[in-house]
């Protein structure tokens, strides 16, 4: 009778033991995978010793905070864009492919005179600014390219389309806009008279049916800064000026979301919706917009260079603005320094400031800074904790110091 009673409990005990193993294996498994990039189940493949040294592995590569490529004279008057945890880096004479080791994984030759590198999902373009070349490189191959008949102005590559500005060998015409689709096929282009567009956007989640076109209006004596949004057919169906007077140069349009588009300049930072209405304007007043980014939260980053301070001082001095999606202005960090660039990539916000680059949360906090021998010309986050920084014709990837999520989870 006693057997009887102590059995069940015996099994009772020994179930709870083995949830108990299960998780404390489940535990290690996240915490392998999380903290050192191991698969749990390499542990039957190479057995523990393997795994320990792939740990140790792993431990050594994160020491191991900036790796300083090897320059082969490529990396002068080059242009650099992140594709996943590589960079992609675009000079005279070929396009290269690099991890963040600096190992060369392809390459492809090519013949240009001021490179222009952009990605977008694998796909790479490749323009000679101020040449006539063009296109498209996936995977180290050349899916399609072009030789247009006038010099290229701008290009860039987005979800369905390859978009190229080029200067207009017909009298009358300052430029022409060309819209490719992905394949190479030209759908639409259209010949402006009126104004000198410099810049074209196709940005799905504001208007899939909308190109954002930003350019200069030199016709008067004045300048006027301008965006003109056209259909797909490239018809007008609409336009913003700067009406203040103040020769405020517009100089791009970044993506927000819920159909909205920050539209900003020299002056100014305007969020538009679909239909074109305003929904916030941040005006600088005597300051000046240096650059500018959104995070996925919609957190607009504004590097904000002190107008009175440059002109009674002499010196550079930025402060970096956070505006909100109601328009709310906070400030987050002061520097004595010009902010060339703004990037964000998840969590992480990337500064260039002289010869620095700040990263910051989300929240405004300095988590990291990288400090070069020379000014930064560039800067471009593959991650939230990988990014490459060009200076002084030095390339390096640099390890960001982001705050670890406990268990990958939290």
């Amino acid at each position: 009778m006693r057997e009887t009673k102590e059995t069940p409990q015996y099994r009772f005990h020994l179930q709870r033991f083995l949830v108990f193993i299960v998780l404390v294996l489940a535990v290690i498994g996240v915490a392998l995978y999380s903290f050192f990039q191991v698969n749990p189940l390499d542990i039957f493949r190479t057995g523990f010793g393997g795994t320990y040294r792939q740990m140790l592995d792993a431990e050594e590569e994160t020491n191991q905070k900036v790796v300083e490529f090897q320059s082969d004279g490529i990396m002068e008057q080059a242009s650099h864009a992140a594709l996943s945890d590589y960079i992609i880096v675009g000079s005279a004479s070929s396009v290269k492919c690099f991890d963040k080791n600096g190992n060369q994984l392809w390459h492809v030759p090519v013949s240009l005179k001021k490179p222009h590198v952009q990605t977008q999902g694998d796909d790479i373009l490749v323009a000679d600014i101020g040449g006539r070349y063009f296109g498209v490189i996936r995977d180290g191959v050349v899916l399609w390219d072009k030789t247009l008949d006038v010099d290229i102005v701008n290009a860039g590559i987005y979800e369905n389309w390859v978009l190229v500005i080029t200067s207009s060998d017909q009298a009358g015409y300052k430029r022409i806009i060309h819209a490719y689709s992905r394949e190479g096929q030209k759908v639409a282009y259209r010949n402006v008279s009126d104004y000198y567009p410099f810049a074209v956007y196709h940005y799905p989640g504001f208007d899939h049916t909308t190109f954002i076109v930003c350019g200069i209006d030199a016709q008067s004596l004045e300048t006027t800064s301008l965006f003109e949004f056209l259909d797909l057919s490239m018809n007008q169906k609409g336009s913003i000026r700067d009406s203040q007077g103040r020769e405020d140069l517009f100089a791009g349009a970044l993506p927000l979301s819920s159909e909205r588009l920050l539209l900003y300049g020299e002056k100014d930072l305007i969020c538009v919706g679909r239909d074109l209405g305003m929904v916030w304007h941040v005006d600088l007043s005597s300051d000046y917009l240096t650059s500018c980014g959104v995070t996925p939260d919609d957190i607009t980053v504004a590097a904000v260079l002190d107008g009175e301070v440059l002109n009674r001082e002499k010196r550079m001095r930025t402060a970096l603005k956070a505006i909100d999606s109601r328009g709310s202005v906070q400030e987050w960090l002061v520097l004595d320094a010009e902010v060339t660039q703004v990037r964000a990539k998840g969590r992480t916000i990337a500064c260039a400031a002289g010869s620095e680059v700040y990263f910051l949360n989300g929240s405004g906090e300095v988590i990291d800074v990288y400090t070069s021998l020379s000014k930064v010309d560039s800067v471009c986050l593959a991650s939230e904790d990988l990014a490459y920084v060009y200076s002084g014709g030095k390339l390096v990837s640099v390890r960001v110091n982001v705050p670890k999520i406990f268990l990958g989870i939290f």
